[in-house]
């Protein structure tokens, strides 16, 4: 029998761990009716965070907690007809510097990287220790966690340094709508160096990466029983009409 953790992820009060811990800005304060638009299609949590602190960029603009508006024109473009995701039913609550977006999907979430050319869908799980499934502030909670760290690097060189200092260092701080995005992109034989980055308009950058080539969906398969480590994650399909 395995040993029982003494660290209960459901009482965790995330947010409030996360604004004891790091720093937010560039706030925008959406009102009622944008907040209650979105009453029963995102977590009462994440719509009480936004109530009380509004949508707001951390830890220098690292990752950005948004209006799921501000990405649905790319959640449309990438995930038109595919016949599993519905966009429709998609609301992007988040996305890192460099235009990784985070998507609520009901009983799961879902991770879009198009520069890596990679979806991941993260379904609800049953925690076996506590015999229940994750709430939805855990699922949020536990998304975002490794986001917000300036220690956890969005992106990285070649030789594994962190590139959001770097992007800031040459580039200066990101604004709303607005990612670092690669010149040319890596897909087209671009450079993964800081020499090559520039600000971009994230819509119109992730669009274009979008166009390029369709998205891979990802599997995760756990470990066989009796096995240890993490898993595998394996491509699977494209995303998209598969006619």
């Amino acid at each position: 029998m395995s040993e029982k953790s003494n660290y209960n992820l459901f009482e965790i009060e995330w947010f409030s761990e996360f604004l004891g811990a790091f720093t937010t800005s560039d706030v925008l304060h959406p009102t009622v009716a944008q907040i209650e638009a979105y009453r029963g299609k995102l977590p009462d949590y994440l719509l009480q965070f936004w109530m009380d602190h509004g949508w707001c960029s951390w830890s220098n603009g690292q990752y950005w907690l948004c209006d799921p508006a501000l990405a649905k024109p790319v959640i449309d473009y990438v995930f038109m007809g595919d016949p599993d995701l519905d966009p429709e039913k998609m609301f992007a609550f988040g996305y890192t510097a460099f235009g990784e977006i985070d998507i609520w999907y009901g009983d799961a979430t879902i991770r879009l990287n198009l520069l890596m050319d990679k979806v991941r869908v993260e379904p609800r799980y049953f925690n076996e220790e506590h015999q229940r499934f994750q709430t939805d502030k855990m699922m949020i909670g536990s998304s975002v966690a490794g986001r917000v760290s300036p220690a956890i690097a969005p992106w990285e060189d070649p030789n594994y340094n962190n590139m959001m200092p770097q992007a800031l260092e040459r580039l200066g701080r990101l604004q709303w709508g607005e990612i670092y995005g690669f010149v040319p992109a890596l897909s087209m034989g671009g450079q993964n160096s800081v020499d090559n980055l520039q600000k971009v308009r994230m819509v119109e950058h992730l669009v274009f990466l979008a166009s390029l080539e369709p998205p891979t969906l990802y599997d995760y398969i756990p470990p066989a029983d009796g096995e240890g480590g993490f898993g595998t994650v394996i491509p699977g399909r494209k995303i998209g009409s598969q006619e």
